[in-house]
């Protein structure tokens, strides 16, 4: 019997000398014991729970290759929901977002309400004569767990908690260096930016682990070109003062080394007060408040970080595993980008992003970090074949079209 690239898998793969084969990219065999081990099995982030604030309110997402349901339902409980009708598996909703008082699917009219529970079936009595249980007909329901708003979803009923999955050190930089909790938290921008790349999802996901080596050599030298060109001619857009490494990065950061913990790496750390310096001088173009907000985050960072020797400010990327990159988390005039990576075969995948500004900042960095936003997804967009913003839909139902 011929082996396989499944048989061949720590051979393929040789992490203390550092090479990996090139077939975890193309074989279509690993890619599908991928879906399995990896996206059945892991937690998986799936939105935010501001994405659904009200009881009724939906959006959709993926987990792999699986379509899904985030709402929150009449309990004000947030569920997440496979998105394919108990009947004969047509999904049940095809829009992005909107409101609803339950979902119908499109091709025999079954009814569900937001729990996922089968609330209606036309012609019951004539199709299902001998009765029909609607408690087990219902849509399939993911386990689920809320991290200071975002919503983490896993299939596997026997993974551990999502604290004990993340780890006591991701734990503290997702809450204190992701998620600002010491500054008030971060407010989310509305929408989504979906990209359609060629690919395995691999590519991506490890590149912001800390692949650093890439952006001033080669792949983005371009957009530094037309940075440094508008600088010299005086052209001041919000993208030509952005706030990016400048040689100051002291280290990266790879947390998750225990064994049942997932693995997270940061790459491009700023230390001590190099990015409080750069940020102070932008914070003087935009006035007192952005100044004060300023000084009053550092003050709060150096606190939290007193009895350590190096202390971090910020970080540019980062990735956790599997699938979530994290971009732009170097200074408060920058929006944060959490971006997933969904697979589409194993030579395809999409990457999906949305976009949080700190809470509690001075509207005037909000703005510039926003502007930063939407001209860096214009002008940095290289490599993507798709970008569209959510539809809407709102009204009674949602259903499939």
């Amino acid at each position: 019997m011929a082996m396989t690239a499944i048989d061949q898998l720590n051979d393929l793969v040789d992490w203390e000398n550092g090479y990996v084969s090139s077939a975890i990219h193309f074989d279509e065999e690993i890619y599908k014991v991928e879906l399995q081990r990896v996206f059945e099995r892991s937690w998986l982030l799936v939105g935010h729970a501001d994405m659904v604030p009200t009881p009724g309110s939906f959006v959709t997402n993926y987990m792999g290759e699986v379509p899904v349901i985030i709402t929150r339902d009449n309990t004000n409980g947030i569920r997440v929901l496979v998105n394919r009708c108990a009947h004969r598996g047509n999904q049940v909703c095809l829009f992005d977002r909107g409101q609803t008082r339950g979902f119908v699917c499109s091709y025999h009219g079954w009814s569900y309400g937001l729990d996922g529970a089968l609330t209606g079936v036309p012609i019951e009595q004539h199709v299902y004569p001998d009765g029909l249980d609607k408690s087990k007909h219902g849509l399939e329901t993911v386990r689920v767990a809320n991290f200071h708003g975002l919503i983490f979803a896993t299939f596997d009923a026997n993974a551990p908690s999502l604290e004990d999955w993340l780890g006591e050190d991701t734990i503290w930089y997702l809450e204190h260096f992701v998620l600002s909790l010491d500054l008030g938290g971060l407010e989310l921008l509305p929408g989504f930016h979906r990209y359609y790349s060629p690919g395995n999802w691999k590519l991506n996901a490890e590149n912001f682990i800390g692949d650093n080596y890439h952006v001033f050599v080669a792949t983005h030298v371009a957009w530094l070109a037309v940075c440094r060109d508008f600088v010299e001619r005086g052209i001041a857009v919000p993208m030509t003062t952005y706030p990016t490494g400048d040689g100051s990065t002291l280290y990266e950061i790879s947390t998750g080394l225990k064994k049942g913990s997932v693995p997270v790496g940061m790459g491009l750390v700023i230390a001590d007060d190099v990015g409080f310096k750069r940020d102070f001088e932008g914070a003087q173009r935009l006035g007192p408040e952005a100044v004060e907000w300023v000084e009053h985050r550092y003050n709060v960072l150096q606190n939290l970080q007193k009895d350590r020797e190096t202390k971090m400010y910020g970080f540019m990327n980062a990735g956790i595993f599997p699938n979530i990159s994290l971009m732009g988390f170097l200074s408060p005039m920058l929006g944060r980008h959490f971006q997933l990576w969904h697979p589409r075969g194993v030579r395809a995948h999409e990457g999906w992003q949305w976009t949080m500004v700190e809470k509690d900042a001075p509207q005037v960095v909000k703005d510039i970090a926003i502007q930063r936003v939407y001209q860096g997804s214009t002008w940095r967009g290289g490599g993507t074949r798709r970008c569209r913003e959510l539809r809407t839909h709102r009204g009674r139902f949602c259903t499939a079209t």
